[in-house]
């Protein structure tokens, strides 16, 4: 067997990583914020602690807060459609996997045309390859589930989440086990 295989993702691992993110170069100069429509990320304090970090960097951010525990395509492209609304460079998933995996989604339909489905490779999506990239991720796993991996592709969301979806590269991405302890 040969192959080569690739994901460049570089992870902040380690108790204080998420702190580490107030002095680690992020990819842009505005970041989407991407968390559930729940209460666990302002109750906890991560979103703030975010905000903050960003504000330190100087760095601008939107936040959009409507992604479901099973995300829905709507919301992809609602996301998708403030980021670029807002002028955001890039995008930050905080939380667990469907913040994240929606961030990846939005990603890809801030820079690109058409429905998200159009660049899913399998099922009932017409794998056309990205015309635009994506905008980078930035991932803030909160919880010790699926999302964490390093790899560029969401679940796609349409409750499938075995669907090999469209490609957007992570940035930083602080893996710490103060935040995902249970």
């Amino acid at each position: 067997m040969k192959f080569t295989y690739s994901i460049p993702t570089k992870i902040l691992f380690g108790p204080g990583s998420f702190n580490d993110l107030a002095t680690t170069p992020l990819p842009g100069k505005k970041a989407l914020v991407v968390i559930t429509a729940g209460k666990s990320m302002r109750a906890n304090g991560y979103l703030d602690r975010l905000i903050d970090m960003l504000d330190k960097q100087g760095i601008g951010h939107a936040l959009f807060d409507k992604i479901l525990p099973n995300p829905v395509l709507r919301h992809v492209h609602e996301g998708a459609a403030l980021a670029r609304e807002q002028g955001c460079d890039f995008v930050i998933g905080l939380g667990g996997g469907s913040s994240i995996d929606s961030a990846k989604s939005i990603a890809v339909m801030a820079k690109n045309p058409g429905d998200y489905w159009d660049y899913i490779s399998g099922g009932s999506g017409k794998g056309q390859p990205l015309v635009n990239g994506a905008l980078p991720i930035v991932a803030i796993a909160t919880t010790a589930a699926r999302a964490r991996k390093p790899t560029r592709g969401p679940s796609s969301p349409k409750r499938t989440p075995t669907r090999r979806s469209a490609s957007a590269a992570r940035k930083p991405s602080p893996c710490s086990p103060w935040l995902t302890r249970k």
